[in-house]
């Protein structure tokens, strides 16, 4: 089936969120996701046994949902709650290419079984992951 056994992805830290939606937008069959995150930081030494996955998971999702990138912002009722920014087309062109590739994302951290850095409304919940009766 030509699925590689690994993922591998070279990051700069400083750049985390452009080379990861460089690099995850650009794979054409996601089976290719769902493979062993092999992640390394550029100009550091280190090998993957999980924690360079799930620290590359938070820095990545803290850089996805900051709201100075237009794609997200804080509810009305806190700063810590999020909401999709419906100006985000305003703030950055290619928005829709950025909600598929946060979703990509968000797929991998649960199929993978780690944590994005993020707290949303609760009708996000409602529409996007699961149905909520309450």
């Amino acid at each position: 089936n030509n699925v590689p056994n690994k993922f591998e992805m070279k990051i700069r830290r400083n750049n985390i969120l452009e080379d990861s939606y460089r690099i995850v937008s650009s794979v054409n069959r996601v089976e290719h996701l769902k493979t062993k995150l092999w992640i390394e930081f550029e100009g550091e030494v280190g090998l993957d046994y999980g924690g360079l996955a799930r620290e590359w998971f938070f820095l990545l999702s803290k850089e996805m949902f900051n709201p100075y990138y237009g794609l997200f912002e804080y509810s009305a009722m806190d700063n810590y709650t999020l909401q999709i920014n419906p100006m985000s087309g305003l703030c950055n062109e290619e928005h829709l290419s950025y909600f598929k590739f946060i979703g990509r994302i968000a797929g991998m951290a649960v199929y993978h079984g780690k944590l994005l850095d993020a707290f949303f409304i609760r009708p996000f919940y409602k529409t996007h992951v699961f149905c909520i009766d309450r």
